[in-house]
């Protein structure tokens, strides 16, 4: 297959790096000055930064992966040889239970430090809809409920706290199980034994791994049913079976799919953004229209089996609508900082008080109590919940107005309070993301949550009951005092900043080799990172299933225009 010229290939960098300058250039000044004047002046410095920074690095970084594949490509010619086709593999099934025990045997030592669980995050608030039958679906209902048959399961056994326990036990299983899935597929496609010892030393020791598999929390399960779903996708599309009929990746596909729906909304975006990419493929993909019309059957399959589901199990359970300020945290946090800068609050020097009258009138009435002077530039929490979503759900078209009327008269302010949230995903070098969920009462909020709610748990037959002490004082300081941040080098696969520009540039790389394929499983990723965006904070089990699944499907072969690399994993009849 003839490959695109080094010029050509630069077209996708470039942007990439243009985006990335802009962002970390804005994020630093932000950091240092607390707020940015878009004037003309700033806005030329920023803009020439970016031309000239974004375009060097742009075709700087492209040349340099040319090079190393170059020098990958004949490495492997030349080992290539009337030897190799005798070489023994090990079988799948050996592979996948190897990697699975010895993944979990990993884990388990904060399983121990840490038993029954990790009971941080949204846990107290689900058990207190599983004890009062009360249930919303401001946390995923399904999730609430498996914790529950847990519990229930705990308590028939003995104690509340082994059900808790056995929950964790349950999750840590799921997310190796996942993990050795994508250890398999890779011994499978015929990747070097390099890429599998990098992969497999990831799962082992990367510390989040442990502490997220014993974090009771939707975000870990997600994380692993999307990492199966990812790597589902990318099976079905390097198989090539240019046919309608499903094989079996392709029910583990939707399955894994509508386990994604059920244990987030940002499943179901994701999906959106999928089946977005999936249309123009789909309308250029000549030889390969059954395909991609399977997968985009399948797709919309996922997203309206997953949705009936979650109506059958939302009035099975008589739950209550949630509230739904959780999706207008980016739009709370623009209009509270504009307010402090121009709506006469008086909190604020620079407080010009230039805002109209009926807009100053409707954030009041949209933020109650005065709630913008709780702003902080981190974390919508503060201000979200002095939110009165009413006005938003009945007076939508006036809350339109103000909102797109102050976006037009004060774009800058919109921009600072996005660049603010967002800092922790947009810029690697950000330390805000850090202590974003502190608030100077209470230990264990950092990065990595170990807050126990001893008040709320207690009474509820749950304790905490470390197997190991010591190791678990260890990890309990490490997580606390974001101990990450002081590891050389390592700790930029730790920062959440790191993981969107992985995905942009594996995006550049792999549209400038002209290996599409393999763009719509990374269009999954880089829409659930959309929703990131559009979030109230950030908080590393947000960004965790991108930390899962990226590695792996940058590891993994790419199918290019007219063949693919690497042994194909299914046949015609799978």
């Amino acid at each position: 297959m003839s490959q695109p010229k080094a010029k050509s290939g630069c077209i996708f960098f470039i942007p990439v790096g243009w985006l990335f300058f802009f962002c970390c250039a804005a994020e630093r000044a932000l950091a240092r000055d607390g707020n940015l004047i878009w004037n003309a002046g700033f806005v030329a410095r920023l803009v020439i930064l970016c031309l000239t920074a974004g375009t060097v690095t742009g075709c700087g970084l492209y040349g340099l992966l040319l090079l190393l594949e170059k020098k990958r490509s004949a490495r492997a010619g030349s080992q290539a040889g009337p030897g190799t086709g005798g070489k023994r593999h090990l079988s799948g099934r050996r592979v996948f239970f190897a990697c699975w025990i010895g993944i979990a045997a990993c884990w388990l030592p904060f399983y121990l430090a840490f038993y029954p669980a990790i009971c941080s995050y949204d846990i107290t608030i689900q058990l207190g809809q599983i004890v009062s039958h009360a249930y919303n679906d401001h946390h995923p209902i399904f999730h609430t409920l498996l914790i529950g048959a847990f519990l229930k399961a705990g308590e028939l056994l003995g104690s509340a706290n082994l059900g808790i326990a056995l929950n964790a036990l349950f999750q840590l299983l799921a997310l190796a199980a996942s993990l050795s899935l994508g250890l398999w597929l890779l011994q499978r496609s015929g990747a070097g034994r390099g890429r599998m010892i990098l992969l497999l030393l990831y799962c082992c020791l990367f510390p989040f791994h442990g502490y997220m598999s014993v974090s009771i929390t939707k975000d870990t399960l997600f994380g692993a049913v999307f990492l199966v779903q990812v790597l589902m996708l990318w099976q079905i599309l390097q198989g090539r079976r240019n046919t309608l009929r499903p094989g079996l990746s392709d029910i583990f596909y939707v399955l894994s799919g509508i386990g994604a729906v059920l244990l987030r909304n940002n499943g179901k975006y994701a999906l959106a953004v999928l089946l977005c990419a999936l249309f123009p493929a789909l309308l250029f993909g000549k030889g390969l229209r059954r395909l991609l019309g399977r997968v985009l059957g399948e797709t919309a399959l996922i997203l309206g089996g997953g949705c009936l589901l979650l109506s059958l199990i939302f009035s099975l359970c008589r739950a209550t609508q949630g509230d739904r300020r959780e999706m207008l945290s980016l739009p709370i946090q623009q209009l509270a900082r504009t307010y402090l800068y121009h709506g006469g609050a008086g909190a604020l020097p620079e407080d010009d008080a230039s805002m109209a009258q009926e807009d100053s009138d409707l954030i009041n009435d949209f933020i109650l109590d005065r709630g913008y002077l709780e702003y902080r530039p981190e974390i919508a929490d503060n201000v979200k919940r002095h939110t009165n979503t009413y006005v938003v759900r009945y007076r939508t078209e006036d809350f339109l107005k103000t909102y797109l009327r102050l976006f037009l008269e004060y774009p800058g302010d919109y921009l600072n309070a996005a660049l603010a949230v967002d800092a922790g995903y947009l810029s690697p070098w950000d330390e805000s993301h850090a202590h974003a969920s502190e608030d100077g009462r209470i230990q264990g909020l950092a990065y990595v949550h170990t807050w126990w709610d001893e008040a709320a748990l207690t009474p509820l037959g749950i304790r905490a009951d470390s197997k190991w002490e010591w190791l678990h004082r260890v990890l309990k300081r490490f997580a606390d005092t974001n101990g990450y941040l002081s590891v050389p080098l390592l700790k930029y696969i730790m920062v959440p900043g790191v993981y969107l520009w992985w995905g942009c540039l594996l995006a550049a790389w792999l549209a400038a080799r002209r290996r599409l394929l393999p763009l719509l499983p990374l269009s999954l990723i880089l829409g659930y990172c959309l929703t990131l965006l559009l979030g109230p904070t950030v908080q590393l089990r947000y960004i965790y299933p991108v930390m899962i699944t990226l590695p792996f499907l940058t590891a993994l072969p790419s199918a290019g225009r007219t063949g693919h690399e690497g042994t194909p994993l299914t046949s015609g009849k799978e």
